[in-house]
């Protein structure tokens, strides 16, 4: 009886039934505790640790990081410059420390000085600059107050005094590094000669002219080389024995050429 009873109850009311099974599941499964994962919560602890100690040592880490300029290193020829005038341009951009410094100001601040031509700045943890300078070197004066380089650049130094010596170079500014070539043209041609240039002038109009210590020689503008060639062939066959009685030579002829003898040559003929 109490066989068919369990029986009925289970027939009659199926929905008790199954509702008593899912609430033993429930039970069942509830009564299995998860585990807490314990190393991935050890690893989030360490790292916010780590994100801690390094957010209260940035002040004192990048204070040790950026350090005052201790050393600078330059490097360069000092053959016309001096190593006090660069460091006088220097020491006011050497305040900063080595993250601030501003290596273009650095780099235009070198640029200026007349004698440099070239700059390169570079930075050298911890604590130190190495500045690499290129310095022009001048072949000539240009005008009366400045000098250019090999390579037609024209500047302006505070004193030019000690290049007293070198030829003179001249015409308008824009035109200086033609002027420079034909130099370096003219005085490849003279000198197997023995002679060599003491000033080439380029007029504004495009007329050149030159001297050879005391002697003017003008070829004007047109078949400069033809003219050249031609004063060559003259010195040879007339002018080198003669050369200290040359007054002027003057090449604008088709031609031909004239020359102007000294004043001294010209009483001796009238004699």
């Amino acid at each position: 009886m109490s066989d068919r009873a369990v029986f009925s109850v289970s027939a009659s009311r199926p929905a008790e039934v199954r509702g008593a099974s899912r609430r033993d599941t429930r039970q069942g499964s509830g009564g299995r505790k998860k585990a807490l994962p314990w190393k991935r919560v050890l690893q989030v602890l360490v790292s916010l640790f780590l994100l801690a100690g390094l957010v209260a040592s940035t002040p004192w880490l990048m204070n040790w990081l950026n350090q005052p300029i201790a050393r600078v290193e330059v490097h360069a020829g000092f053959e016309y410059l001096s190593r006090e005038q660069v460091e006088r341009v220097l020491h006011p951009h050497l305040q900063e420390r080595f993250f601030a410094l501003d290596l273009n100001d650095m780099q235009q601040a070198l640029l200026e000085m007349p004698w440099i031509k070239g700059v390169s700045v570079r930075r050298h943890w911890p604590d130190s600059v190495q500045v690499s300078l290129e310095e022009q070197q001048p072949v000539a004066r240009w005008g009366s107050k400045h000098l250019i380089s090999n390579e037609g650049k024209v500047f302006a130094p505070d004193d030019i005094a000690a290049f007293s010596a070198m030829p003179v170079l001249d015409g308008p500014d824009e035109m200086a590094v033609e002027v420079m070539q034909q130099y370096l043209a003219i005085s490849q041609l003279l000198r197997p000669m023995g002679l060599k240039l003491t000033m080439l002038k380029r007029s504004s109009s495009g007329s050149w002219r030159f001297t050879i210590g005391h002697v003017e020689v003008n070829i004007g503008r047109d078949r400069r080389m033809e003219r050249l060639q031609r004063f060559v062939r003259l010195y040879h066959a007339k002018l080198e024995s003669r050369w200290n009685q040359v007054k002027r030579v003057d090449l604008r002829y088709l031609n031909g050429a004239s020359v102007a003898w000294s004043e001294t040559l010209v009483k001796a003929r009238s004699k």
